[in-house]
């Protein structure tokens, strides 16, 4: 088809008023196959028609429903040149600009109806990310109302039963009759979404229902897993360690432990020596490394020595929190409990020395818990190993032997393969849902049945009363339940703990300890300073945590003031970005005012702007009273008299003389400001801050937000350009439609009255205060709303204040 004929056929329907007058050409343009319209001028066409379907709608709203039923059978019966990916990109592109139900109905269906043809599109392009970034576009447009077909849970497991079904039906046929397959797609897809937090809903489906039952009869499937697991070594084969068992990993790894040094590192280095896994994770690791004579004389025995040598270091038991010194220990314990394959004869004494070194250093410490451990681990040692000739040797009397951890460490060295592997269950994150029953009166109890049942009320019953009264009463309203969360020692871990959003308690722990830890680490917190700020910025107050929103802000300005030229840069961006809500971007803006406050440490210099107003608002109310009230009560009266009368005397009484001291936060001060009020006025699709919102709370707060900071960097040479660029914006503002924005704009004009004093006035910003004065007047007598008439007076008394200091200096 000629280029000039589809320009035609484009304008035709863009200035078309109603659908019925081109109703024709659509349906021939959908469906005539003798057109040959290439696949950029049929994406032309519909994405016009997508535009044009709102001024239909509008137009002839009678035909609605007619339109809708006809483009619903264009866009899932038409035999299209488009590919459905490039259906989605234009119904999602469309969403963006105009928000309509029947698009996002038009999308679900073509989805539901196409999954299949879909995904063979995307496994021919090799196009992984458009699959798997899809929820979180929509989640982006969507918000909260997402729908349920791209909701991650169901999103990703049903592209896992799309994966195991591609296996069963196509690539392992393949495979039997020995033709070529290609399974990287399908693999790529599960590391990809493992990769972004969905391990659970992707793999979990195919190791439990196809993989664990398939693998251990037929080769084939093993072969397929085993691609799965080691294509890339990452967190889809720790699922596999922490929901399989020993059995599980000697079956899908064998002795590649040994030949691929990537998996060596992974297993040993990543795993057992860098995280702090379950002990029953790590014992499942240890089961696997002791399975063949290989794995145990080239992994295990040199693991169990590493584990030696870190127990009888000096730093280590110095350093290491309890959790880790007690993780150490019990992950000796639990190689002791394999002593009968461990041979260690070439290294004899080299671990003979690391033993007798981490005996004297566990006795020297002062601490009650490394001593005990130290000595129980002594004996173990002795008693399991081959190192000395006689397994009763060393006894130490001077621990409790009956102590918890003590019986732990000791059952984790007991040879018993049933304590040190465990089965497989299909449901091991399957909660039993327990069904509670109705509460139901005794009445009616006894009417319900067929057999009467007669109760004893017990609060008729005298001598039960009698009974408690001989007991004491205690009073256990200040009782507090202990806590079994343990705080967490190190930046690292406090890390993880903010990550693990599912486990509550570690959470509230760690926000807790987060800003004592930042103090404490401020080199090692500078690395994870960022990802910090994204996770706790990125929390919402769904968690039942006591006092959350507090433990964030605290959390958040440490963050900012020991490290704000990093962070404040970060949330100055973050704050003009989209996918933030608006409770985030005015945390945004706490965060920036309560960190200059914290960095300014101003003395003796006028930081509430509330005592400014509030003693302009008594002086107007004075004078007003005098005015209005020329009788006063005889209580009034007298009271006047008695200070009249009244002498003091005062000893040494000297005016305190106020000395002005620098503010280094003017160094500074610039990174929070100039990118707050350079984009104030920059209009995004996301987000507008002067034109095109109803609820301009944002800008009230961005505007208080700005004043603030002028006020903490007082004292400083960038005070006065920051005052000039705050005026100009403020009075473009002044004539703002919205009263909270002018209240907001006032409350601006004083903070910046007050920031600047008697001592850094500048003359340039004299024709600023005349007109300032002059809108003053104007709104106090004009104005229709009478909080901002109020506020008006208080800052025109401030501002004749300001200028008699100015003169009188």
């Amino acid at each position: 088809m000629s280029f000039e004929r589809l320009n035609i056929v484009l304008k035709e329907i863009s200035s078309s008023n109603s659908y019925l007058s081109i109703e024709n050409l659509i349906e021939e343009y959908f469906f005539n196959k003798n057109l040959h319209l290439t696949s950029i001028e049929q994406e032309k066409f519909v994405r016009l028609c997508l535009r044009k379907l709102s001024d239909w709608f509008n137009q002839t709203p009678e035909q609605i429903k007619q339109i809708k039923i006809h483009f619903h059978k264009y866009f899932i019966q038409t035999p299209f040149l488009l590919k459905q990916k490039q259906l989605i990109d234009l119904l999602l592109n469309q969403l963006k600009i105009s928000f309509n139900d029947f698009f996002s109905f038009l999308l679900i269906d073509l989805y539901e109806k196409n999954y299949q043809k879909l995904l063979y599109e995307l496994e021919n392009d090799l196009d992984i990310g458009f699959i798997i970034h899809l929820p979180d576009r929509i989640s982006n447009i969507f918000m909260t109302n997402i729908p349920i077909c791209f909701q991650s849970k169901i999103f990703f497991h049903r592209l896992s039963q799309y994966i195991q079904q591609q296996l069963i039906t196509i690539h392992y046929p393949n495979m039997i009759a020995q033709v070529d397959t290609n399974v990287n797609f399908l693999s790529q897809l599960v590391h990809r979404a493992a990769k972004l937090g969905y391990t659970e809903y992707i793999w979990r489906p195919l190791y439990k229902n196809l993989f664990v039952k398939k693998c251990q009869n037929d080769s084939l499937w093993l072969r397929l897993a085993q691609y799965f697991l080691l294509e890339p070594i990452d967190d889809i084969l720790l699922y596999t360690i922490e929901h399989g068992n020993a059995n599980i990993l000697d079956l899908f790894l064998s002795d590649r432990i040994i030949h691929l040094p990537l998996l060596e590192t992974y297993l040993i280095d990543r795993l057992i020596f860098s995280k702090q896994l379950s002990i029953d994770t790590l014992r499942t690791i240890l089961i696997y490394l002791t399975m063949s004579i290989n794995r145990l004389e080239k992994c295990f025995e040199n693991v169990f020595k590493r584990y030696l040598q870190l127990w009888s270091q000096e730093n280590f038991i110095r350093f290491s929190s309890n959790n880790q010194h007690l993780y150490i220990c019990q992950s000796i314990a639990i190689c002791l409990s394999f002593n009968k394959q461990i041979r260690l004869n070439n290294d004899k004494d080299t671990i003979i020395i690391c033993v007798l070194n981490g005996i004297r250093i566990h006795l020297e410490s002062t601490f009650d818990y490394i001593r005990r451990r130290g000595q129980v681990i002594a004996e173990l040692i002795i008693q399991h190993s081959q190192l000395f000739s006689q397994s009763n040797q060393l006894q130490f009397d001077t621990y409790d032997k009956n102590h918890p951890e003590v019986q732990m460490l000791k059952n984790l060295a007991q040879i018993n393969q049933t304590l040190n592997d465990r089965q497989l269950s299909d449901d091991e994150h399957q909660e039993i849902i327990v069904k509670k029953e109705p509460v139901v009166s005794i009445s009616e109890k006894a009417t319900s049945s067929t057999n009467t049942i007669i109760l004893h009320d017990a609060s008729i019953d005298d001598d039960d009363d009698d009974v408690d009264s001989e007991f004491e009463s205690y009073d256990y309203s200040h009782d507090r339940v202990k806590s079994d969360v343990e705080k967490p020692a190190y930046i690292r871990t406090c890390l993880a703990n903010l990550i693990a959003t599912d486990k509550i308690p570690q959470l509230e722990s760690a926000l807790n300890m987060l800003p004592s830890l930042i103090e404490m680490y401020k080199i090692e917190c500078e690395e994870v300073a960022l990802e910090l700020v994204r996770i706790l910025l990125n929390y919402n107050s769904t968690f039942d945590i006591e006092n959350f929103q507090e433990l964030q802000l605290n959390g958040l300005i440490t963050l900012c003031q020991n490290y704000p030229l990093l962070i404040s840069d970060y949330l100055c961006k973050q704050f003009y970005e989209k996918n933030y809500t608006l409770n985030q971007r005015s945390l945004i803006l706490k965060i920036i005012q309560e960190t200059a406050k914290k960095l300014s440490q101003i003395d003796h210099i006028q930081t509430k702007i509330q005592n400014e107003l509030f003693i302009s608002d008594e002086d107007e109310d004075e004078d007003d009273d005098n005015n209005n009230n020329d009788n006063d009560s005889w209580r009034s009266i007298i009271n006047k008299r008695l200070k009249l009368k009244t002498k003091y005397k005062i000893k040494n009484h000297s005016e305190k003389k106020i000395f002005f001291k620098e503010n280094y936060f003017g160094n500074i001060v610039g990174h929070f400001f100039y990118p707050l009020i350079s984009f104030i006025d920059k209009s995004t699709p996301h987000l507008s801050l002067i034109d095109g919102d109803n609820d301009y709370l944002l800008l009230c707060e961005l505007l208080a937000c700005l004043g603030r900071l002028c006020i903490h960097a007082q004292n400083t040479l960038p005070l006065n350009n920051m005052i000039k660029q705050l005026l100009d914006i403020l009075k473009t503002l002044q004539q703002h439609k919205d009263p909270g924005v002018r209240h907001a704009v006032i409350y601006a004009y004083a903070c910046s009255l007050v920031s600047i004093g008697k001592n850094s006035y500048h003359q340039d910003l004299q024709s600023y205060f005349i007109e300032l004065k002059q809108w003053l007047d104007f709104i106090i007598i004009h104005d229709t709303n009478t909080e901002v008439q109020k506020l008006g007076r208080s800052v025109r008394q401030i501002l004749l204040k300001t200028l008699q200091e100015i003169t009188d200096n």
